[in-house]
């Protein structure tokens, strides 16, 4: 089929703006919405590549920046409509927020911020320790992982982390209002990132141990089917502690710290010490203490192989948030185990510097943005700055070999292949508030265009945004609800050559990474939605917004 591809949201007046074709065309034209040529220019080849499999036809029509509404036409081919305007993502930015309300567990929705959404009060009864014959625990709250009911502390911990380093290096983030319920502070009201993110930090508190120890989940013993939240009454299970998830909430807890004292001070305080108390419990038990299923269980293990990063992280945000020296010598010491580790194994699936990474199973370049943030000249501040500017560079050289201007290689599109994409320009946009460099803004505008429409599958992956946007997440909620539209906001994993689920595997087995997705509510391993794939969105927003 022959496509001319485009971000089907649209573009900021000063922004790159281009279109891909997938077919021989030499000439382009850019029409308003009264039909009018308001542009034309001639297309450049690019030629196939790796990711899409496609000979690859590109308009840039950069130059046009008068706002309006446009289509791309070339020959008899029209693309979908398209904005240019200051205010194009602001729609974007807020649905993109709100997904996290939607996804409150507990008694957290009411009928006038959901709406039609509205779901009864859910999971609202205490956990059992799971192979302890001790009292069940109250962990009501917090957000719904995913496309599951569970609750996840490493997971939960890294969402809430972009969210919070957003605030702190893009303040912009603070004047976005979303639509939820108000909370109060010391100086009148929260701003709606930090009032959401509070509904997770609470939980996260809950999920903390008396010796200061991190359960690492509260789910049910199994996925539940799909039914609605509040009709999901299986015995919830407090899964155990692990160093990964004390780590993570040590780290989290001292970032926001830096954040809410300037709103809540009692707040900030109670956060800080218990991130004193699970780094306590850390220093006690230096040996990794991993994480893996019970026999028989099937939700969410988030498994690391190793705690390195997850400590440095919690080293280096204590470091920022108190000043103290340890913390600094204690990071420097996983610094240095981490590097050692990643040497022994180079082959473990990470493409790029580790000290830049965003994931929930490598959250060293976390620690890298608390140094950043504590701006001390130090040798580690060094290896930060440097090891974004390498990675973004590696980036750069990746993005100028497929003609959407990309910073993914083929082995990028694995399960969550669009988190891929966002820790990349996450990356880029540190790396360009370093050291400003037209590059960076090119290829992260690149990387937008292709989550809202310009890629292989002319497919928006954002629910609610652009013409055609993905419809069928692999959510519980929006499946059964009996409303035909999917909430707005909603960042889909996107194409997968893994095919790990039985719908996935109906594509034909050399289908190019770029194309190996169907928007169908079946496809776990291509169309479910997790926090921290909205989270990094909202992070990459703020700094092109900024």
């Amino acid at each position: 089929m022959r496509n001319v591809l485009v971000n089907q949201v649209g573009f900021l007046p000063s922004s790159d703006k281009k279109a891909v074709m997938n077919f021989p065309c030499e000439n382009y034209k850019i029409v308003n919405d009264k039909n009018e040529t308001v542009y034309s220019g001639t297309t450049l080849h690019f030629g196939t590549d790796d990711i899409s499999g496609e000979d690859t036809y590109i308009a840039d029509f950069s130059p046009l920046n008068e706002p309006g509404k446009y289509t791309v036409v070339v020959d008899d081919v029209s693309s979908c409509n398209f904005f240019i305007s200051q205010d194009v993502y602001s729609k974007l930015m807020h649905d993109v927020c709100k997904c996290f309300y939607y996804l409150r567990c507990g008694e957290g929705l009411d009928k006038e911020h959901s709406g039609k959404y509205y779901h009864e009060p859910c999971h609202l009864t205490k956990a059992t320790v799971y192979g302890e014959d001790t009292a069940p625990v109250d962990v009501c709250g917090g957000w719904h992982d995913a496309g599951d009911y569970g609750r996840y502390s490493t997971a939960g911990a890294v969402a809430v982390a972009h969210l919070l380093y957003g605030v702190r290096l893009f303040n912009n983030l603070l004047d976005v209002k979303f639509d939820i319920p108000s909370v109060t502070c010391d100086h009148g009201v929260l701003p709606d990132i930090l009032a959401e993110t509070k509904v997770e930090l609470d939980f996260l508190m809950k999920m903390q141990k008396d010796d200061g120890s991190v359960w690492h989940k509260v789910t049910t013993f199994n996925h539940a089917p799909f039914i609605m939240p509040e009709e999901d009454k299986e015995e919830l299970f407090l899964f155990p502690a692990s160093s990964l998830a004390t780590a993570d909430i040590a780290a989290v807890f001292a970032l926001a710290y830096t954040v809410y004292k300037d709103y809540d001070a009692s707040y900030a305080n109670i956060l800080l010490e218990k991130s004193f108390k699970a780094y306590s419990w850390l220093e006690k038990n230096p040996a990794p203490l991993l994480f893996s299923n019970a026999t028989g269980s099937n939700t969410g293990e988030y498994p690391e192989p190793e705690d390195f990063s997850n400590r440095f992280w919690a080293a280096c945000a204590l470091y920022e948030a108190t000043g103290e020296k340890k913390y600094y010598a204690d990071a420097v010491d996983f610094k240095e185990s981490l590097e050692d580790y990643d040497s022994d194994n180079s082959d473990k699936g990470y493409q790029g510097n580790v000290f830049t990474c965003f994931g929930w199973g490598d959250v060293a370049g976390l620690g890298s943005l608390s140094l950043i943030l504590k701006g001390d000249a130090s040798d580690l501040l060094t290896l930060a700055e440097e090891s974004f500017e390498e990675e973004a560079d590696r980036l750069y050289y990746i993005s100028t070999a497929n003609g959407f201007g990309l910073p993914m290689a083929k082995e990028d599109f694995i399960w969550g292949s669009n988190m891929e994409l966002l820790k990349y320009m996450m990356i880029l946009t540190v790396a360009n508030k370093l050291s400003p460099e037209e590059k960076y803004l090119q290829i992260i505008t690149a990387g937008l265009d292709y989550l809202l429409g310009c890629n292989s599958m002319d497919v928006s992956y954002v629910t609610g945004s652009g013409e055609k946007a993905f419809k069928n997440p692999h959510l519980r909620p929006t499946a059964v609800d009996d409303i035909e539209e999917p909430w707005p906001g909603l960042v889909s994993g996107g194409p997968n050559t893994g095919l790990q689920d039985e719908q996935a595997q109906t594509l034909p087995k050399d289908t190019p990474p770029m194309k190996c997705y169907i928007d169908h509510v079946d496809c776990y391993s291509l169309n479910e939605i997790t926090i921290y794939w909205n989270s990094p969105l909202v992070f990459t927003l703020a700094g092109l917004l900024a």
